[in-house]
């Protein structure tokens, strides 16, 4: 499956579009590329000025109160609510600490935490409603093949990959110098040497030199490292081989990805264009109509069933109906026609799910079916479209 990224801005947000296309034949102009209509919306990512995510941006924080009680503190990192940090993402080099439930060995979060103690912490939920951000001690830095653990240990590889490639990257990685914290490898490194590991460590290295250095000059409470703006974000987690190009209709935006893969992956600024045409980007490509299909309630199947989407506090309904469907010829059997629907619906809840970034709890109503083969046909069907969700999910 070929996939490529849509960026578009506008003076009010930034928007960011994954499509997919399977093996459809390509037009016949000078890149190549496949036509607008053969592209399907996969992921919509939409970041407004004024509310940006803060996940992975770092802050030098000062403790406002240790609960015992909850083995947690609240942090000031000078936001509008103070932090959430646990006992379990406490970390601290050299220092055994005493986590959730446990007790015997290790230090209690009162003895590692006290009011007015200056730390750093990194941002690993965004606030909501009236609760405060996540936060956590283990700091990341995420680059393009590598995350970054200054105070990890190993090397650990992405468990999306096969495991074929996941050893061979092992290798690969193993070899680099990590200056004695540790690394992650990321889904996106399928293929890369280790002349691409060694590059990307030293660039992650001078960030955390550079953020050592912002630490030591800032006052607490104060943010000392912003992670990357929507698109580069994006763009750094998911661009692989797998992408035919990224799309952007800003130039500002054009520019700052350019400058990334220049600096990350030269191999693939080629792949990075600039959109100049007449009509608005996301409406040539179908995503404006996408957006709008994530505000509905139901979601219609291209035979004429349809799919049912409630939310509630604790998980997600999707109930599914034949609705107008009645099968072909006079000959049609009712399992056909159930059997078709459920299919239909299969891929369309998967599709629906990553659209509007439903997690949780998800339990999906499909049609009753009474032959086991077709049951299972289904469920192949829902797990093969999961394989394509970054987020990881249990079929049960």
């Amino acid at each position: 499956m070929k996939k490529q990224v849509l960026v578009a801005v506008d003076r009010g947000e930034t928007r960011v579009a994954i499509l997919e296309s399977e093996d459809a034949p390509q037009d016949n102009s000078p890149k190549g590329g496949r036509k607008a209509a053969d592209w399907r919306v996969a992921e919509i990512y939409i970041e407004r000025r004024g509310s940006r995510s803060i996940v992975g941006n770092i802050y030098k924080g000062k403790v406002d109160n240790v609960l015992p009680g909850l083995e947690a503190a609240f942090v000031d990192v000078g936001l509008d609510k103070n932090g959430f940090l646990h006992v379990d993402d406490i970390v601290m080099p050299g220092v055994q600490v005493q986590r959730r439930g446990r007790g015997g060995k290790g230090q209690s979060i009162t003895e590692l935490l006290k009011p007015g103690q200056e730390i750093m912490v990194q941002v690993v939920k965004d606030p909501l409603k009236t609760k405060g951000a996540r936060l956590s001690m283990q700091i990341s830095i995420a680059g393009r093949y590598l995350v970054y653990t200054p105070d990890g240990e190993g090397v650990g590889v992405s468990r999306r990959l096969e495991d074929k490639e996941r050893e061979r990257l092992k290798r690969q990685a193993a070899k680099i110098d990590l200056k004695g914290g540790g690394a992650i490898v990321r889904t996106a490194a399928s293929g890369a040497k280790r002349e691409d590991f060694e590059r990307e460590i030293k660039y992650l290295h001078k960030l955390h030199e550079v953020l050592g250095q912002r630490v030591q000059e800032t006052s607490a409470p104060a943010m000392v490292f912003q992670e990357a703006d929507l698109s580069v974000r994006v763009v750094r987690d998911i661009f692989s081989e797998h992408f035919e190009q990224a799309i952007v209709d800003d130039p500002k935006q054009f520019q700052r990805l350019e400058s990334f893969f220049e600096r990350t992956a030269p191999e693939l600024v080629e792949r990075v264009e600039r959109y100049e045409g007449d009509k608005p980007l996301f409406e040539k490509y179908g995503v404006e109509e996408a957006i709008q299909s994530t505000l509905r309630r139901r979601v219609d199947l291209p035979s004429g069933g349809y799919l049912m989407i409630d939310y509630t506090e604790a998980l997600t309904v999707i109930d599914i109906n034949s609705g107008s469907y009645t099968g072909r010829g006079k000959s049609a059997r009712l399992e056909d026609t159930i059997t078709k629907t459920n299919l239909e619906a299969a891929d369309e809840v998967v599709r629906q799910l990553r659209l509007r970034d439903i997690g949780g709890i998800i339990v999906i109503d499909f049609i009753d079916m009474s032959r086991a083969r077709n049951r299972d046909a289904v469920l192949k069907v829902l797990r093969k479209s999961l394989d394509e969700d970054r987020t990881k999910t249990y079929v049960m």
